[in-house]
């Protein structure tokens, strides 16, 4: 009977024990001293200078990215975990407020995709352009960036690119 009654207390103080702890690579909400030193870097709002740009293996939408034709880049940060990449009031897209790289949600504190999604018209030439920028922040004011960009349905009269294509670059951009 004695046992029983151990067997009874250990059985349900299990539960009570379960995801105690707190070290370790864990889902407690423990935290270490460790977990509390993670540097935060800030993202103010400017033009951003590019350097270390590098195509990323393929560029059949021709944009010919170099350091004389992508010197700089618009960052926004509205300070409430969106950022924009580019500048708005772009020609060839059909809504006055949508960024030329997109915009993105931070899903923690370095890491964030802007997107651009939209039917571009660029002097007569109608296609889908789709662009992400996979974006890290590594210091205050710095970011690296994974470039995509890819363009399908094409129609008009497109002369530079006729069908569908992707190109995609590597760079930074630092304040």
């Amino acid at each position: 009977m004695k046992m029983n009654k151990l067997a009874m207390l250990a059985c349900a103080l299990v539960p009570l024990a379960v995801g105690c702890g707190g070290t370790g690579a864990d889902d407690t909400t423990t935290a270490t001293g460790a977990d509390m030193s993670m540097q935060v870097f800030k993202v103010v709002s400017g033009t951003y200078a590019v350097s270390n740009l590098a195509s990323a293996g393929t560029d059949t939408c021709m944009q010919n990215l170099d350091s004389t034709n992508f010197m700089t880049l618009g960052v926004t940060n509205d300070g409430n975990g969106h950022l924009s990449l580019g500048s708005n009031n772009v020609s060839y897209l059909p809504d006055p407020a949508l960024y030329s790289q997109g915009t993105g949600t931070f899903s923690d504190s370095y890491h964030v995709t802007t997107h651009l999604d939209a039917m571009a018209n660029a002097t007569g030439c109608m296609y889908h352009l789709v662009r992400d920028d996979m974006v890290t922040v590594t210091a205050d004011n710095t970011l690296s960036v994974m470039y995509k960009q890819t363009q399908t349905n094409h129609t008009g009269t497109c002369t530079v690119v006729t069908t569908d294509c992707t190109s995609q670059y590597n760079f930074t951009l630092h304040m």
